[in-house]
Protein backbone atom coordinates (compact mmCIF):
# COMPACT_ATOMS: atom_id res chain seq x y z
CA UNK A 1 0.00 0.00 0.00
CA UNK A 2 0.94 3.56 -0.55
CA UNK A 3 1.95 5.61 2.82
CA UNK A 4 1.89 9.36 2.89
CA UNK A 5 2.99 11.29 5.98
CA UNK A 6 0.70 14.39 6.28
CA UNK A 7 0.25 18.06 8.08
CA UNK A 8 -1.97 16.55 10.97
CA UNK A 9 -4.68 19.17 12.67
CA UNK A 10 -5.03 18.83 16.22
CA UNK A 11 -6.31 20.12 19.32
CA UNK A 12 -4.25 22.54 20.57
CA UNK A 13 -5.82 23.30 24.24
CA UNK A 14 -5.19 21.28 27.27
CA UNK A 15 -8.01 19.78 27.04
CA UNK A 16 -7.43 17.89 24.05
CA UNK A 17 -7.76 14.46 25.63
CA UNK A 18 -11.41 15.24 26.65
CA UNK A 19 -11.99 16.52 23.32
CA UNK A 20 -11.98 12.85 21.08
CA UNK A 21 -15.02 11.03 20.29
CA UNK A 22 -16.35 7.65 19.31
CA UNK A 23 -16.53 6.60 15.71
CA UNK A 24 -19.43 8.55 14.14
CA UNK A 25 -21.44 5.19 13.67
CA UNK A 26 -21.00 4.44 17.74
CA UNK A 27 -22.90 7.87 18.55
CA UNK A 28 -27.06 7.55 18.32
CA UNK A 29 -28.91 10.34 18.37
CA UNK A 30 -29.28 10.19 22.60
CA UNK A 31 -25.23 9.85 22.66
CA UNK A 32 -24.98 12.61 20.11
CA UNK A 33 -27.08 14.90 22.11
CA UNK A 34 -24.42 14.11 25.27
CA UNK A 35 -21.76 14.90 23.89
CA UNK A 36 -22.82 18.23 22.42
CA UNK A 37 -23.80 19.26 25.37
CA UNK A 38 -20.10 18.24 27.39
CA UNK A 39 -18.21 20.71 25.53
CA UNK A 40 -18.83 23.06 23.14
CA UNK A 41 -15.33 21.99 20.96
CA UNK A 42 -16.01 18.56 21.24
CA UNK A 43 -15.46 16.03 18.24
CA UNK A 44 -19.20 15.47 17.91
CA UNK A 45 -19.77 18.68 16.84
CA UNK A 46 -17.94 17.91 13.37
CA UNK A 47 -18.31 13.85 12.91
CA UNK A 48 -22.21 14.03 14.23
CA UNK A 49 -23.19 17.44 13.46
CA UNK A 50 -26.61 19.19 13.16
CA UNK A 51 -25.18 19.79 9.55
CA UNK A 52 -22.72 19.46 7.44
CA UNK A 53 -22.59 23.47 7.20
CA UNK A 54 -22.43 23.77 11.05
CA UNK A 55 -19.66 21.09 10.57
CA UNK A 56 -16.91 23.45 8.41
CA UNK A 57 -18.46 26.48 10.00
CA UNK A 58 -17.25 24.86 13.24
CA UNK A 59 -13.69 24.09 12.03
CA UNK A 60 -13.23 27.49 10.60
CA UNK A 61 -14.00 29.14 13.91
CA UNK A 62 -11.64 26.40 15.68
CA UNK A 63 -8.61 27.43 13.60
CA UNK A 64 -9.48 31.13 13.74
CA UNK A 65 -9.48 31.34 17.45
CA UNK A 66 -6.94 28.36 18.12
CA UNK A 67 -8.68 26.07 19.26
CA UNK A 68 -7.11 23.54 16.65
CA UNK A 69 -3.80 23.88 14.85
CA UNK A 70 -2.01 22.46 12.12
CA UNK A 71 1.48 20.53 12.24
CA UNK A 72 4.14 22.96 10.37
CA UNK A 73 5.39 19.79 8.15
CA UNK A 74 3.87 17.01 6.97
CA UNK A 75 4.78 13.99 9.46
CA UNK A 76 3.15 10.18 10.65
CA UNK A 77 1.95 9.41 14.21
CA UNK A 78 2.35 6.42 16.32
CA UNK A 79 -1.07 5.48 17.84
CA UNK A 80 -1.02 3.65 20.65
CA UNK A 81 -3.59 1.70 22.56
CA UNK A 82 -3.36 0.77 26.51
CA UNK A 83 -5.96 -1.93 26.94
CA UNK A 84 -7.98 -1.90 29.54
CA UNK A 85 -7.08 -6.22 30.54
CA UNK A 86 -2.95 -4.54 30.50
CA UNK A 87 -2.50 -5.57 26.58
CA UNK A 88 -1.08 -3.06 24.49
CA UNK A 89 -2.25 -2.68 20.80
CA UNK A 90 0.51 -0.18 18.65
CA UNK A 91 -0.75 1.48 15.07
CA UNK A 92 0.74 4.00 12.45
CA UNK A 93 -1.31 7.17 11.50
CA UNK A 94 -1.18 8.09 8.34
CA UNK A 95 -2.56 8.52 4.77
CA UNK A 96 -2.72 5.44 2.28
CA UNK A 97 -3.27 6.48 -1.21
CA UNK A 98 -7.03 5.53 -2.46
CA UNK A 99 -6.85 2.45 -5.17
CA UNK A 100 -8.60 0.86 -8.03
CA UNK A 101 -10.36 -2.29 -6.59
CA UNK A 102 -8.83 -4.42 -9.52
CA UNK A 103 -5.13 -3.69 -7.86
CA UNK A 104 -6.16 -5.41 -4.98
CA UNK A 105 -4.06 -3.35 -2.78
CA UNK A 106 -6.61 -2.50 -0.09
CA UNK A 107 -9.24 -5.00 0.17
CA UNK A 108 -12.74 -4.39 1.62
CA UNK A 109 -14.28 -7.58 2.90
CA UNK A 110 -17.72 -6.70 3.35
CA UNK A 111 -20.87 -4.68 1.97
CA UNK A 112 -21.76 -1.52 2.44
CA UNK A 113 -25.20 0.55 2.98
CA UNK A 114 -25.89 3.04 0.38
CA UNK A 115 -28.36 5.43 2.68
CA UNK A 116 -24.67 5.81 5.00
CA UNK A 117 -22.27 6.16 2.09
CA UNK A 118 -24.61 9.21 0.79
CA UNK A 119 -24.58 10.54 4.14
CA UNK A 120 -21.14 10.89 4.64
CA UNK A 121 -20.42 11.79 1.46
CA UNK A 122 -21.82 14.73 1.62
CA UNK A 123 -20.43 15.66 4.90
CA UNK A 124 -17.13 15.23 3.19
CA UNK A 125 -17.98 17.18 0.31
CA UNK A 126 -19.09 19.91 2.43
CA UNK A 127 -15.92 19.81 4.99
CA UNK A 128 -13.24 19.16 2.38
CA UNK A 129 -11.58 17.69 5.69
CA UNK A 130 -10.55 13.43 6.54
CA UNK A 131 -12.44 13.64 10.09
CA UNK A 132 -12.22 10.11 11.29
CA UNK A 133 -9.50 7.04 10.50
CA UNK A 134 -10.21 3.80 9.04
CA UNK A 135 -8.20 0.88 10.79
CA UNK A 136 -5.90 -1.03 8.38
CA UNK A 137 -4.13 -4.46 9.04
CA UNK A 138 -0.91 -5.45 6.79
CA UNK A 139 1.10 -8.50 7.34
CA UNK A 140 3.14 -9.93 9.95
CA UNK A 141 6.34 -7.41 10.42
CA UNK A 142 8.84 -7.96 13.39
CA UNK A 143 10.53 -4.35 12.14
CA UNK A 144 7.60 -2.80 12.06
CA UNK A 145 6.24 -3.45 15.54
CA UNK A 146 9.86 -2.62 16.67
CA UNK A 147 10.16 0.21 15.17
CA UNK A 148 6.28 1.43 16.67
CA UNK A 149 7.50 0.32 19.65
CA UNK A 150 10.78 3.21 18.79
CA UNK A 151 8.15 5.46 18.27
CA UNK A 152 7.17 5.51 21.23
CA UNK A 153 9.28 5.63 23.73
CA UNK A 154 8.54 9.29 24.67
CA UNK A 155 5.86 11.77 25.92
CA UNK A 156 2.16 11.58 24.21
CA UNK A 157 0.89 14.59 22.25
CA UNK A 158 -2.89 13.27 23.37
CA UNK A 159 -3.88 11.10 25.35
CA UNK A 160 -7.94 10.02 25.81
CA UNK A 161 -9.40 7.42 28.10
CA UNK A 162 -12.79 5.36 26.14
CA UNK A 163 -15.60 4.75 28.16
CA UNK A 164 -14.50 0.81 28.26
CA UNK A 165 -11.15 2.22 30.13
CA UNK A 166 -8.44 1.70 27.22
CA UNK A 167 -6.24 4.43 26.92
CA UNK A 168 -5.26 6.22 23.28
CA UNK A 169 -1.86 7.65 22.70
CA UNK A 170 -1.10 9.43 20.04
CA UNK A 171 3.13 10.33 19.01
CA UNK A 172 4.25 12.20 16.78
CA UNK A 173 7.16 10.91 14.44
CA UNK A 174 8.84 13.51 12.52
CA UNK A 175 12.03 11.89 11.36
CA UNK A 176 12.25 11.69 7.55
CA UNK A 177 14.40 8.47 8.01
CA UNK A 178 12.02 6.64 10.11
CA UNK A 179 9.22 7.82 8.00
CA UNK A 180 10.86 6.75 4.78
CA UNK A 181 11.57 3.15 6.38
CA UNK A 182 7.59 2.88 7.25
CA UNK A 183 7.01 3.73 4.16
CA UNK A 184 9.11 0.95 2.86
CA UNK A 185 8.32 -1.72 4.68
CA UNK A 186 4.29 -1.13 3.29
CA UNK A 187 4.78 -0.54 0.20
CA UNK A 188 5.49 -4.81 -0.47
CA UNK A 189 1.79 -5.50 1.65
CA UNK A 190 -1.66 -5.01 0.70
CA UNK A 191 -3.98 -3.44 3.52
CA UNK A 192 -6.77 -5.01 4.77
CA UNK A 193 -9.99 -2.93 6.06
CA UNK A 194 -10.53 -3.84 9.31
CA UNK A 195 -12.77 -1.14 10.65
CA UNK A 196 -14.38 1.66 8.06
CA UNK A 197 -15.25 0.27 4.93
CA UNK A 198 -18.01 3.31 4.87
CA UNK A 199 -15.18 5.66 5.23
CA UNK A 200 -12.87 4.02 2.86
CA UNK A 201 -16.01 3.91 -0.08
CA UNK A 202 -16.72 7.52 1.00
CA UNK A 203 -12.96 8.89 0.15
CA UNK A 204 -13.12 6.19 -3.05
CA UNK A 205 -16.62 8.13 -4.34
CA UNK A 206 -15.31 11.47 -3.52
CA UNK A 207 -11.87 11.06 -5.21
CA UNK A 208 -14.29 9.37 -8.06
CA UNK A 209 -15.99 12.37 -8.52
CA UNK A 210 -13.87 14.63 -7.53
CA UNK A 211 -10.80 13.52 -9.45
CA UNK A 212 -7.85 15.26 -6.90
CA UNK A 213 -4.93 15.63 -8.09
CA UNK A 214 -2.46 12.12 -7.36
CA UNK A 215 -0.31 13.21 -4.00
CA UNK A 216 -2.89 15.29 -2.43
CA UNK A 217 -4.66 14.43 0.74
CA UNK A 218 -8.03 14.38 -1.30
CA UNK A 219 -6.74 11.32 -2.99
CA UNK A 220 -5.62 9.02 -0.02
CA UNK A 221 -7.25 8.09 3.14
CA UNK A 222 -6.41 9.35 7.07
CA UNK A 223 -5.80 5.07 8.57
CA UNK A 224 -4.45 3.72 11.33
CA UNK A 225 -1.75 0.51 9.93
CA UNK A 226 -1.85 -2.51 12.47
CA UNK A 227 -0.03 -5.45 11.96
CA UNK A 228 -1.72 -8.75 12.24
CA UNK A 229 1.05 -9.33 14.69
CA UNK A 230 0.22 -7.12 17.01
CA UNK A 231 -0.61 -8.77 20.42
CA UNK A 232 -3.31 -6.53 21.14
CA UNK A 233 -5.25 -7.05 17.98
CA UNK A 234 -8.67 -8.47 19.20
CA UNK A 235 -11.38 -9.25 16.74
CA UNK A 236 -14.92 -10.01 18.48
CA UNK A 237 -18.08 -11.16 17.02
CA UNK A 238 -21.00 -9.26 16.31
CA UNK A 239 -24.53 -11.22 16.95
CA UNK A 240 -27.15 -11.57 15.31
CA UNK A 241 -31.06 -11.12 16.23
CA UNK A 242 -33.38 -12.32 13.38
CA UNK A 243 -36.81 -10.14 13.71
CA UNK A 244 -38.96 -12.83 11.99
CA UNK A 245 -39.78 -16.31 13.13
CA UNK A 246 -38.10 -19.54 11.02
CA UNK A 247 -38.37 -22.81 10.94
CA UNK A 248 -34.89 -24.27 12.50
CA UNK A 249 -35.44 -28.10 11.49
CA UNK A 250 -33.83 -27.80 7.86
CA UNK A 251 -31.28 -25.70 8.86
CA UNK A 252 -30.34 -28.12 11.96
CA UNK A 253 -30.35 -31.05 9.92
CA UNK A 254 -27.49 -29.61 8.19
CA UNK A 255 -25.18 -29.41 10.91
CA UNK A 256 -22.49 -31.42 12.24
CA UNK A 257 -23.61 -31.53 15.74
CA UNK A 258 -26.78 -29.76 17.85
CA UNK A 259 -26.81 -29.97 21.16
CA UNK A 260 -28.51 -28.71 24.13
CA UNK A 261 -27.28 -25.83 26.19
CA UNK A 262 -28.40 -24.70 29.66
CA UNK A 263 -27.78 -21.42 31.40
CA UNK A 264 -29.21 -17.72 31.76
CA UNK A 265 -27.19 -15.25 29.96
CA UNK A 266 -25.96 -14.18 26.70
CA UNK A 267 -22.48 -13.57 28.21
CA UNK A 268 -22.83 -17.47 29.07
CA UNK A 269 -23.95 -18.73 25.95
CA UNK A 270 -21.48 -16.66 23.95
CA UNK A 271 -18.54 -18.31 26.06
CA UNK A 272 -19.84 -21.50 25.34
CA UNK A 273 -19.77 -21.01 21.60
CA UNK A 274 -16.52 -19.44 21.69
CA UNK A 275 -15.18 -22.89 23.62
CA UNK A 276 -16.59 -25.26 20.87
CA UNK A 277 -15.02 -26.44 18.16
CA UNK A 278 -15.30 -24.39 15.25
CA UNK A 279 -17.58 -22.75 12.96
CA UNK A 280 -19.73 -22.96 16.17
CA UNK A 281 -22.92 -20.69 17.13
CA UNK A 282 -25.46 -20.79 19.58
CA UNK A 283 -28.98 -20.27 18.37
CA UNK A 284 -31.88 -19.43 20.46
CA UNK A 285 -35.90 -19.09 19.37
CA UNK A 286 -38.09 -16.79 21.39
CA UNK A 287 -40.10 -20.11 21.88
CA UNK A 288 -37.43 -22.80 22.46
CA UNK A 289 -34.76 -23.44 24.23
CA UNK A 290 -30.79 -22.76 23.14
CA UNK A 291 -28.51 -24.66 21.32
CA UNK A 292 -25.19 -25.32 20.05
CA UNK A 293 -24.81 -25.64 16.27
CA UNK A 294 -21.53 -27.09 14.91
CA UNK A 295 -21.57 -25.90 11.71
CA UNK A 296 -20.75 -27.95 8.16
CA UNK A 297 -18.24 -26.03 6.20
CA UNK A 298 -19.07 -27.81 3.47
CA UNK A 299 -22.30 -26.18 3.36
CA UNK A 300 -20.26 -23.18 2.05
CA UNK A 301 -20.48 -21.88 -1.32
CA UNK A 302 -17.54 -24.57 -3.38
CA UNK A 303 -16.16 -21.58 -5.03
CA UNK A 304 -15.45 -20.03 -1.54
CA UNK A 305 -11.34 -20.25 -0.14
CA UNK A 306 -11.55 -22.84 2.52
CA UNK A 307 -10.79 -20.35 5.34
CA UNK A 308 -13.96 -18.42 4.11
CA UNK A 309 -15.82 -21.59 4.76
CA UNK A 310 -14.57 -22.30 8.47
CA UNK A 311 -16.39 -18.59 9.56
CA UNK A 312 -19.65 -19.06 11.18
CA UNK A 313 -21.09 -16.11 10.04
CA UNK A 314 -20.33 -16.89 6.49
CA UNK A 315 -21.95 -19.83 6.97
CA UNK A 316 -24.91 -18.44 8.54
CA UNK A 317 -25.62 -16.00 5.91
CA UNK A 318 -25.07 -18.51 3.07
CA UNK A 319 -26.35 -22.31 4.12
CA UNK A 320 -28.71 -21.20 6.79
CA UNK A 321 -29.99 -18.43 6.02
CA UNK A 322 -31.27 -20.35 3.15
CA UNK A 323 -32.20 -23.20 4.90
CA UNK A 324 -34.33 -20.82 7.04
CA UNK A 325 -36.38 -19.54 4.23
CA UNK A 326 -35.33 -16.24 3.96
CA UNK A 327 -34.99 -14.14 1.31
CA UNK A 328 -31.40 -12.65 -0.06
CA UNK A 329 -31.65 -9.55 0.89
CA UNK A 330 -32.05 -10.79 4.84
CA UNK A 331 -28.83 -9.53 5.49
CA UNK A 332 -29.90 -5.67 4.72
CA UNK A 333 -33.55 -5.60 5.13
CA UNK A 334 -34.07 -5.32 8.83
CA UNK A 335 -35.15 -8.82 8.70
CA UNK A 336 -31.44 -9.15 10.15
CA UNK A 337 -30.31 -6.79 13.46
CA UNK A 338 -26.76 -6.95 14.61
CA UNK A 339 -25.86 -6.38 18.19
CA UNK A 340 -22.23 -7.03 19.70
CA UNK A 341 -23.95 -6.73 23.42
CA UNK A 342 -24.60 -10.75 24.02
CA UNK A 343 -26.66 -9.87 26.92
CA UNK A 344 -28.91 -7.64 24.62
CA UNK A 345 -29.66 -10.12 22.12
CA UNK A 346 -30.47 -12.88 24.96
CA UNK A 347 -32.88 -10.00 26.91
CA UNK A 348 -34.28 -8.91 23.67
CA UNK A 349 -35.27 -12.69 22.94
CA UNK A 350 -36.41 -13.64 26.14
CA UNK A 351 -38.96 -10.72 25.74
CA UNK A 352 -39.56 -11.01 22.10
CA UNK A 353 -38.22 -8.09 20.50
CA UNK A 354 -36.37 -10.92 18.63
CA UNK A 355 -37.73 -14.34 17.63
CA UNK A 356 -34.83 -15.78 16.67
CA UNK A 357 -30.71 -14.98 18.50
CA UNK A 358 -27.89 -15.85 16.82
CA UNK A 359 -24.31 -15.82 18.73
CA UNK A 360 -21.06 -16.08 16.79
CA UNK A 361 -17.69 -16.54 17.80
CA UNK A 362 -14.51 -14.75 17.91
CA UNK A 363 -12.35 -14.34 14.82
CA UNK A 364 -8.64 -14.96 15.05
CA UNK A 365 -6.10 -12.58 13.14
CA UNK A 366 -4.59 -15.26 10.92
CA UNK A 367 -8.19 -16.28 10.10
CA UNK A 368 -9.37 -13.18 8.97
CA UNK A 369 -6.71 -12.64 6.99
CA UNK A 370 -7.17 -16.03 5.19
CA UNK A 371 -10.93 -15.32 4.84
CA UNK A 372 -10.52 -12.16 2.93
CA UNK A 373 -7.21 -12.79 0.50
CA UNK A 374 -8.90 -14.09 -1.73
CA UNK A 375 -10.81 -10.63 -2.02
CA UNK A 376 -14.39 -12.33 -1.35
CA UNK A 377 -16.85 -9.84 0.32
CA UNK A 378 -18.02 -11.67 3.11
CA UNK A 379 -21.21 -11.20 5.35
CA UNK A 380 -21.83 -7.29 7.00
CA UNK A 381 -21.28 -6.90 10.35
CA UNK A 382 -19.63 -10.25 11.48
CA UNK A 383 -16.00 -8.46 13.09
CA UNK A 384 -15.66 -6.09 15.22
CA UNK A 385 -11.96 -4.74 15.99
CA UNK A 386 -11.76 -3.65 19.91
CA UNK A 387 -10.95 -1.25 20.98
CA UNK A 388 -12.69 0.98 18.28
CA UNK A 389 -10.38 3.97 17.43
CA UNK A 390 -11.08 7.05 18.47
CA UNK A 391 -12.07 10.12 16.18
CA UNK A 392 -10.11 13.50 17.00
CA UNK A 393 -6.50 12.65 17.87
CA UNK A 394 -5.30 14.08 14.54
CA UNK A 395 -6.98 14.49 11.22
CA UNK A 396 -6.57 15.92 7.93
CA UNK A 397 -8.16 18.53 5.81
CA UNK A 398 -7.91 18.06 2.03
CA UNK A 399 -5.64 21.18 1.39
CA UNK A 400 -2.98 19.44 4.15
CA UNK A 401 0.45 19.29 2.36
CA UNK A 402 1.46 15.23 2.40
CA UNK A 403 4.95 13.81 1.65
Amino acid sequence: MRLFAFQGTRYDVERAGTLAAPPFDQIDARRQAELHAADPCHFAHLTRPRSAEESRRLHRAWTADGTVAREPRPCLYAYRIDLADGQRRLGLCGLIGIEDPAAEIIRPHESTVEKTIDERLGLLETTRTDYEPILVLCERSAEFEALLERTTAGPALVTHTDEFGHDHHLFRIADAETCERFRQLLSTSPGWIADGHHRYRVASEFARRHRPAAGTAAAAKLAVITSLASPGLKIDPIHRALTVPIELAAARAATLDASPWQGSSGAELAAAVAAAPQPAIGIRPHDGPAEIWRLDPATAPADWPESATRLAAAVVHTALFERFGLEPGASHDGTTVYRSDPDQLFAEVESGDARVGIWLPPTSPELFAGAVAAGDRLPPKWTRFAPKLVSGLVWCPHDAEIA
